[in-house]
This record gives C-alpha cells, sequence and structure tokens, in this order.
C-alpha cells in the first residue's frame, strides 16, 4: 500500500514512478454520467473493490457522483471482505433524489438576471445541498484520495482539486487548502458557455513551485496567481486520466461520456458548421486520449513486456493494467460471458444530452443499471475472469418516483436542451 505523506507535506517522487496501486478515472456526462458512474461504483463496492481505491480522479458530471462519495465516505460501513453495507443508504439513495432536481435551468435564470451572483455560484449552491453543510476539501479521506479536475482557461492547463493540494501545472501546488467542496465540483462541471466560468480567487493561496505530472513549472506571472478563470475539466480531459495515468499500476476508467456520431447533414450554415467543427476537435482529442490508453492496456497484458529492463522508460510507460468500459459499449466486443444483455435495450442512453436535470424515471433507473452490467463486463472480461456474473439489477423498475418538479424538469429539458 503506498504511504500517503501528511496534507500538508510537500510531495517529492521519483520521475514516472507508479505508486499508486488502484486508480478509478470518472469521465464527463452531466446527470448522464453521473449516473452511469454511480452504478459502476455499485458494482466496484459489491466486489470490495471500492475500499482498495487508492485514487478517485473525476470530470464534471463524474465529479457530482465522486464528490457526493468523497463526503459520505466516512460514514460507508465496509466489512471484513470490504463491501460497504450501507452503500446504497448513505450514496445510491441521494443521488437518485439529487437527480430528480434540476441544478442548471434555474442555476442559469439566476445568473444571468441577477447582477449580484454568476450562474457557476448558484450551481455551487446545489451541489452543497448534495454534498452537506461543511463538505470541505480537507474533510475528504485520505485514502482514497479525491482529485476533482477543471480547466483553467488563464493558463490552458488542467486544474485540480484535491485534499492535499490544489494544483497547476503552469502555477505549481498549494498545499491544505481549506476550500468548500461543493467549488471543486462545479468548477469541474461548469459546462460551457451556460454554467461557466467559475471565476476562483487564488489570492488566498500561497502556490510553492513543486512539479505537478512530473513537469517543473515555471515563474507565474503575478497576474496568473490572483485569479483561476474555471470552466468544465472536459474541455481540458474528459476521461480524468491526466493526474493517475502515469501514477497508477493498474486504471480503472468510467467513460459517461457521449459517442462520437456520423451525420449526413451539407453544414451549408456557418453555426452548424462551426460547432460540428469545434465537435471533430474535441473527438479527435478524446480519441487520442483512449488509443493511448488501451495501447497501453494490451502493450501490459503482452509477456514479452517483462524482456525490457526494469527500469526502462518505455517499460514503465508500458506497465499500465486495467479496463475500460463506456456508456457505448457494445458487449459483444467483450470477451467475457455477457448472459442476456441486449445492446438495443441500452443505445439509447448514449444519446441522452449533457444536461443538469431530471431525465427520467426510466432513464435514471437504466443508466445506473447499465454502468453497473458494463463495469461488470469489463471487469470480469480483463481484469479477474473468476469474478462471477451478475444476477441482478441494483434499481429495480419502480424506483425512481417522478414527482411534479421532476416531471417539470423532464418537459423542459426536452423542450430546452442544455447540451
Amino acid at each position: 500500500m503506498a504511504v500517503i505523506p501528511k496534507a500538508d507535506e510537500p510531495v517529492q517522487r521519483a520521475r514516472h514512478s507508479r505508486d499508486l496501486e488502484l486508480g478509478l478515472c470518472l469521465s464527463g456526462g452531466g446527470y448522464r454520467a453521473m449516473l452511469f458512474h454511480a452504478g459502476a461504483l455499485a458494482r466496484l463496492n459489491e466486489l470490495g473493490w471500492l475500499q482498495r481505491l487508492d485514487a478517485i480522479s473525476s470530470v464534471s458530471g463524474g465529479s457530482i457522483a465522486a464528490g457526493l462519495l468523497g463526503a459520505v465516505w466516512s460514514r460507508i460501513t465496509f466489512d471484513q471482505s470490504g463491501v460497504g453495507t450501507n452503500f446504497a443508504l448513505m450514496y445510491l439513495c441521494p443521488l437518485l433524489e439529487f437527480a430528480k432536481t434540476t441544478a442548471d435551468f434555474s442555476s442559469i435564470f439566476l445568473g444571468v438576471a441577477a447582477p449580484w451572483t454568476t450562474a457557476s455560484q448558484q450551481v455551487a449552491k446545489r451541489y452543497q445541498a448534495l454534498l452537506g453543510v461543511g463538505a470541505n476539501l480537507r474533510a475528504l479521506p485520505d485514502r482514497p484520495r479525491f482529485i476533482f479536475c477543471s480547466s483553467n482557461l488563464t493558463t490552458g492547463s488542467l486544474f485540480r482539486f484535491s485534499k492535499r493540494y490544489i494544483a497547476d501545472y503552469r502555477l505549481g501546488q498549494h498545499f491544505d487548502p481549506d476550500l468548500d467542496l461543493a467549488i471543486a465540483v462545479a468548477a469541474s462541471a461548469a459546462f460551457p458557455p451556460a454554467l461557466s466560468p467559475l471565476r476562483l480567487d487564488l489570492r488566498p493561496f500561497k502556490f510553492v513551485m513543486q512539479p505537478v505530472d512530473d513537469r517543473e513549472p515555471e515563474p507565474a506571472h503575478p497576474s496568473l496567481l490572483r485569479r483561476a478563470v474555471l470552466t468544465d475539466g472536459g474541455v481540458y480531459d474528459n476521461h480524468g486520466l491526466q493526474p493517475l495515468i502515469e501514477r497508477c499500476r493498474m486504471l480503472l476508467v468510467s467513460d459517461g461520456g457521449a459517442p462520437w456520431s456520423t451525420s449526413t447533414r451539407g453544414f451549408y450554415r456557418w453555426l452548424p458548421q462551426l460547432k460540428r467543427v469545434l465537435d471533430t476537435t474535441d473527438n479527435q482529442v478524446r480519441a487520442l486520449r483512449r488509443q493511448d490508453l488501451i495501447g497501453r492496456f494490451i502493450a501490459a497484458a503482452d509477456p514479452t513486456l517483462d524482456q525490457l529492463p526494469a527500469d526502462s522508460k518505455l517499460r514503465r510507460y508500458l506497465s499500465l493494467r486495467g479496463t475500460y468500459w463506456a456508456i457505448s459499449t457494445d458487449p459483444a466486443r467483450y470477451p467475457a460471458d455477457r448472459g442476456d444483455l441486449a445492446q438495443d435495450r441500452w443505445r439509447r442512453l448514449s444519446s441522452i444530452g449533457t444536461w443538469l436535470h431530471f431525465l427520467g424515471a426510466r432513464e435514471t433507473e437504466d443508466l445506473v443499471n447499465w454502468g453497473y452490467l458494463v463495469s461488470d463486463l469489463a471487469l470480469r472480461s480483463f481484469i479477474d475472469p473468476k469474478i462471477p456474473a451478475v444476477t441482478s439489477l441494483p434499481i429495480p423498475a419502480g424506483t425512481v418516483n417522478a414527482g411534479w418538479q421532476a416531471k417539470a424538469a423532464k418537459w423542459l429539458g426536452d423542450h430546452l436542451p442544455l447540451g
């Protein structure tokens, strides 16, 4: 097990060292991703893997799921096998209730109509209601480490929040930050342009020139240390890989992001054409990250890798074990027995927009169940074939009751989509 320094202790580690055993990355994707990841977390908990995690890196909708997990972690009771016996009560139930609320439209309206506030400040209040009073980065557990990723428009870099530090490789690190957890989640999930940016005053923090991701920071201009202009973490890295891909010996990646789709439109008008160009650029970056990740997984399973010298940089680069699953995963592409999984039943879920409001009772239940099923399939396929296949779903039909507020949010989502 990795030794975790004190929160206020500057961290020095060898370059390219893999000092963490097991990490988990939760992608962005609004409530869709939040619910999908919740199902994956439920399966990891049943297997006793949740307690084994050394670190969780999250982005956007994944940060909402991770933020609640970090807030309630101390109240989860783990038995001798590492299973959280009250996981559903402490985590799944509050998350499902939150999924029936609206965090986007009301925040956007107040942010536009009221001159004394912004949409990002309003949505942070919504997260405070979910995470609880007093939820602070300092109150997060030492293990697993929770890392919430945002994108700093000022520096063009990944900006991350954790119990141990807030950091930007161009600015360095500030250790032991005193900051509301809701602000970190809101910065990570600041969907542009409606819920973005979140402007964070950096003057209370003291950044030191410590390497971030093995990259030495350069002396920052004083103006960069006054304020960070933050937007959704998915702008920089929608998979949340950056903080963990060089540090973990095994990495689990849950991707709730929408898959790329072809189009037969002519794109004669400028605005639709511009949007398609931006979407294509974004998809290219995500695809390259996925290809690199899966390429490493394949290389790590190659027995010839052991022939490389133990201190070889190439061996350290390729020696990353793990698995990847996505909301758009085709079960037929995974070698493990998929049972009665019918992709046609779940295919529609990947087309749900990246909204922060109620998605519908059936959609909410199916997203959790699909994350549960596909994570199980990926783990049995590439991590441990001895894992017994699931025999039931964590969220039975009819669990989510759509009250009038949720129905109103669903109607707004159908007529005024955010993403």
